[in-house]
């Protein structure tokens, strides 16, 4: 019932809404970074979003979510969730600053930390040394740069058409698997009204029009993401822990890779590392010329295979500090592939402008 009236609620927010987005601009408009065809509406997260909130004001009161989590968490979850999204439709229509942006997300990942007490203080023994244990003063910004990271983390890869919903999906997938907890409101709900949005986002539905997650989408989905991966690491919320610190970070994979390779190679280029631009793994594979379909399906296939790898550690029973070499180890074959494949790319783009300019050069007559 719950992943019906989501679906359901999703498709219809989408259809509703966005013709009131065309006729606000709450729009994304192809441009030199954007290679879609028309202005498409950005009302794919908002319509997530009210599919969650109605779910949550129906079952809130009767199921306490994923975790079995009280009713006060779900809201608290729910409001730090809709903060957000007020901010990505801002964003999205009238650009904001980073400032701004980044003061707000600070304030909803504050706003998480005090209305719950969630801070994630025990890192567990990733180094090999003995746990690892912050200070009440030191976890408190450990913990709001964590969720900061991951918001903006999963908002970035949101680049290609089906990408950041089918990541999302498998984070979900990965994270009952992890956790071993079964599926509940929170994740239902999700994964249903996803499932929706790709149909839009697809185009596989003709009467359903195209739409786009927006700013609004993306960092709801990274927020509900990192919400769920700290309720599961700290024993703050539910009184159990069911996942080591390092564990989780096999479940948060490719946004994490892919973040952290283009923010690096933004700095060794002597550029911005929070200036948008054409470098992430998405734009890679389409400087190498692959098509949609199998960049998407590629890209997928390494966003799975980081938390199988995890899954599998985890279920060996490795120890953290091997899982954590493991975790760099994996991150520096994905940094190298990444740089030679940028290589391979830019002379690829090169033989291509020349082929150009001779064509137009010496122009032939193939009648």
């Amino acid at each position: 019932m719950q992943a019906t009236l989501a679906f359901c609620l999703t498709l219809f927010c989408i259809w509703a809404l966005s013709p009131i987005a065309t006729r606000l601009g709450l729009v994304d408009a192809p441009n030199h970074r954007k290679q879609h065809e028309g202005s498409i509406p950005l009302v794919g997260g908002i319509a997530i979003y009210l599919a969650l909130l109605v779910a949550t004001l129906l079952w809130g009161q009767t199921q306490g979510g994923n975790e079995g989590l009280r009713t006060d968490i779900i809201y608290v979850f729910l409001a730090a969730g809709g903060m957000l999204v007020v901010l990505g439709i801002l964003d999205d229509r009238y650009n904001l600053s980073v400032l701004t942006r980044v003061l707000a997300e600070i304030g909803v990942a504050l706003f998480l930390i005090e209305s719950l007490e969630l801070r994630l203080s025990n890192l567990g023994d990733f180094a090999g040394l003995g746990k690892v244990k912050l200070s009440a003063w030191l976890s408190y910004p450990f913990t709001v740069l964590i969720i900061f990271v991951v918001i903006n983390a999963y908002n970035m890869l949101d680049g290609m058409d089906g990408l950041l919903g089918i990541i999302v999906l498998i984070t979900i997938f990965a994270f009952h698997l992890f956790s071993g907890l079964p599926p509940g409101l929170i994740t239902i709900v999700v994964s249903a009204a996803l499932v929706a949005f790709l149909i839009s986002n697809l185009g596989l539905a003709p009467f359903i029009p195209k739409s786009f997650l927006g700013d609004a989408g993306s960092k709801l989905l990274g927020f509900i993401v990192v919400a769920l991966t700290l309720s599961v690491t700290s024993a703050q919320i539910g009184q159990v822990r069911y996942l080591q610190p390092i564990t989780a970070v096999y479940l948060l994979g490719l946004p994490l890779f892919d973040m952290a390779f283009t923010t690096l190679r933004r700095l060794q280029s002597g550029k911005s590392p929070i200036r948008a631009d054409n470098t992430h793994i998405h734009h890679l594979l389409r400087a190498l010329g692959l098509s949609e379909k199998r960049a998407l399906l590629l890209i997928c296939s390494v966003g799975a295979s980081i938390p199988l790898l995890g899954l599998m550690l985890a279920r060996a029973n490795t120890p953290e500090s091997y899982q954590f070499s493991i975790l760099v180890g994996a991150f520096i074959l994905y940094s190298i592939v990444m740089s030679q494949a940028w290589y391979v790319a830019s002379k690829r783009t090169q033989q291509v402008s020349i082929n150009k300019v001779t064509i137009e050069l010496n122009p032939t007559d193939n009648a």
